[in-house]
């Protein structure tokens, strides 16, 4: 049983010194408590710095088990979408030095990701990160758009998540002209932009495996891969990043709203997740409802002490009321 820990969550368990009980607690059920980078990123930007340190000291604490980043899950899914649909876009002899060294990094036990940011280390700044903080603004001022379009609309957002249509651009070339499934569109927008960008880390995991040129040479069959042919079954993240998207629309935009879709990600390599958002357990909730796919549990707790006392409860029987 895995449960993957929300930012506010572990904020709590820092707050009230209750680590080494939920590690207890975890041993005792057999229970895995699960940890991602995006939760890291997100422990690093808190204001506070001793409350940083204390949740950054919890989250990196390596009898967790670590996921790999999302843009490498990601990225992994689409890859073998892409070569199962567009065989003929497959790299025959791949070099994968580099994209061994760069997992290396996220998997390592000493000296990579998590211990920078155990030690609070600031990723260097290049353009690489100046870019990424330029999407996150982006992400949010976007997030904004998207709830303006829907305001008047509110019944829209009774739809049901497989029945929500998006539209590419006008004259898009592979596209028949008729509405799409609503992650189709976004998802194609971020990968097509993120492959043009030779030090994405999209394109680092992806090229080594595809032939990246060959598939930009032909948008129309890009297109249409994207937009009509990809089985959400086999990238149910991009499904769910399509289906956050939606569903946050109709609630007020905040500097949470883009990490709230990193997370979302991860729930379908976890079987519960715990969160104190509300917004976050209705949006999960409604996914898991209306996914083509299996997702986790979603599990609201409360705040303060009172959330850690019911999270060491549920993970002391993490099977319960499932």
């Amino acid at each position: 049983m895995r449960l993957f820990l929300d930012t506010n969550v572990w904020s709590y368990v820092a707050d009230w010194g209750a680590g080494s009980d939920l590690a207890s607690a975890a041993r005792r059920s057999k229970a895995e408590i699960v940890v991602s980078p995006a939760v890291a990123d997100e422990a690093m930007a808190l204001p506070d710095e001793q409350a940083r340190k204390r949740v950054l000291a919890l989250v990196t604490d390596p009898q967790w088990k670590r996921l790999m980043p999302e843009s490498f899950s990601e990225s992994v899914e689409v890859k073998k979408e892409v070569l199962r649909l567009r065989p003929e876009w497959q790299v025959v002899t791949p070099k994968l030095t580099e994209v061994n060294r760069l997992r290396y990094d996220w998997v390592r036990r000493r000296g990579g990701f998590w211990n920078r940011a155990r030690a609070g280390v600031a990723p260097k700044v290049t353009d690489e990160s100046l870019r990424a903080d330029c999407e996150f603004a982006l992400a949010k001022a976007e997030s904004y758009r998207i709830r303006q379009r829907l305001i008047g609309t509110r019944s829209a957002g009774d739809t049901h998540l497989q029945h929500v249509a998006g539209l590419p651009d006008a004259g898009t070339p592979g596209w028949s002209g008729e509405p799409v499934h609503y992650w189709r569109v976004p998802s194609l927008y971020f990968f097509r932009s993120e492959l043009l960008i030779y030090a994405s880390p999209v394109r680092e995991w992806i090229d080594t495996e595809v032939d990246v040129a060959a598939m930009m040479f032909d948008p129309a069959s890009m297109n249409r891969l994207w937009l009509h042919e990809m089985d959400p079954r086999n990238v149910p993240r991009q499904w769910l990043r399509g289906a956050f998207e939606f569903l946050q629309a109709w609630h007020k935009v905040t500097d949470g709203t883009p990490g709230d879709s990193r997370l979302a990600t991860h729930l379908v390599e976890v079987d519960q997740f715990v969160s104190a958002d509300k917004n976050f357990i209705r949006c999960a909730d409604r996914c898991r409802d209306e996914a083509p796919f299996s997702i986790a549990h979603a599990r609201r707790v409360s705040g303060g002490r009172d959330g850690v006392d019911q999270l060491l409860a549920l993970v002391a029987s993490p099977r319960a009321d499932l």
